[in-house]
């Protein structure tokens, strides 16, 4: 049995709130539109830029990298924000009527595994499908 070919992709992002939209149709092209796990890895991805956008150095005339390791069946996504959130990315707590707080719980239900990990002063948010 051949082990599958991996392949990697990267995306540099200015901070700002069209780059969500940006990078789902760049993850549409490098994956293609036919890959198995599209959809959710969209939607995580998604779920992570948001996360960075609104809670780090990234949203405030930053940067954000999107890397993308990818088989024909796999992908594993991280989201390397610019740093000084107040707290470190975790799953939060979020009441019924919260219209926020969800984001790294649905990343959390969709994945098969995801993490941080510090990069500099930011942090890489992955995941794995």
């Amino acid at each position: 049995m051949t082990a599958p070919t991996m392949r990697f992709d990267a995306l540099l992002l200015p901070g700002m709130d069209r780059a969500v939209g940006h990078a789902r149709r760049w993850l549409r092209d490098v994956l293609g539109r036919e890959h198995p796990r599209l959809d959710d890895a969209a939607l995580c991805m998604s779920e992570l830029l948001t996360n960075a956008l609104r809670y780090t150095e990234s949203g405030r005339d930053g940067q954000i990298r999107v890397e993308v390791t990818y088989s024909a069946r796999a992908v594993r996504i991280e989201v390397i924000d610019d740093g000084r959130a107040a707290t470190v990315p975790h799953v939060a707590e979020a009441a019924d009527l919260d219209v926020t707080g969800r984001g790294l719980r649905i990343v959390a239900s969709i994945a098969t595994a995801w993490g941080t990990e510090r990069r500099g002063t930011g942090h890489a948010v992955w995941f794995e499908l």
